[in-house]
């Protein structure tokens, strides 16, 4: 690690959280929508999946679009269960590490998500030995609250004016090329992160 490094960004599904997205596209094939999977990889289109990310449309607006899809009738519940079905677990080592790197780090989120993804994720995966998800994180940046979306630069210049922090200072991790390649063309070194990697292992 450089040493000229003070801040440390993570971004979340395929970095901390486990993700899986055909568990997930299943539960609403079978209740009938159909072209799920071609509107979900729209994220970069105006689709509501993109829009849901973008923070332009509120929960109920999204939960009725799957239901004009969907050839069931779907409670509110059961819509977000089957949409958090996506998210699986944090791992036990990486929460460790948040917390520890914070002791050396001042530690960010930024993250590509929508309001039900993020609720859940407090809720569920960030609450562990008695801490909160505030407690891992110096401050998050999302992009459903924002109405930004990585790669587009303006989202990682957004970041860096509100925490306040500069680029050649600064760690970014993520599971896309994409979103890396644009924090590099700002002067945030970065590591594309591969599934099953050590994530310690960058910090040694």
């Amino acid at each position: 690690m450089d040493s000229k490094i003070k801040n440390v960004v993570f971004d979340l599904g395929g970095v901390l959280i486990n993700l899986d997205f055909d568990n997930c596209l299943n539960v609403f094939r079978k209740a009938g929508f159909q072209d799920i999977e071609k509107q979900a990889c729209q994220f970069k289109g105006k689709g509501f999946f993109s829009l849901f990310e973008l923070g332009e449309i509120s929960p109920e607006e999204f939960r009725s679009a799957i239901r004009k899809e969907a050839s069931e009738s779907l409670t509110d519940r059961k819509i977000d269960d089957m949409w958090n079905l996506m998210l699986l677990d944090i791992p036990r080592e990486k929460l460790d590490l948040l917390l520890e790197l914070r002791e050396h780090y001042m530690v960010y989120l930024l993250s590509n998500t929508n309001r039900i993804h993020w609720e859940y994720a407090c809720e569920q995966m960030f609450s562990y030995r008695g801490f909160r998800v505030n407690d891992f994180f110096e401050d998050t940046f999302l992009s459903f609250e924002m109405h930004k979306a990585k790669p587009e630069k303006n989202i990682y210049e957004q970041m860096m004016k509100e925490a306040n922090i500069l680029p050649e200072e600064t760690f970014f991790i993520d599971d896309s090329e994409a979103n890396c390649q644009a924090a590099m063309s700002l002067g945030i070194q970065s590591h594309h992160y591969h599934i099953g990697e050590n994530l310690s292992s960058l910090f040694e």
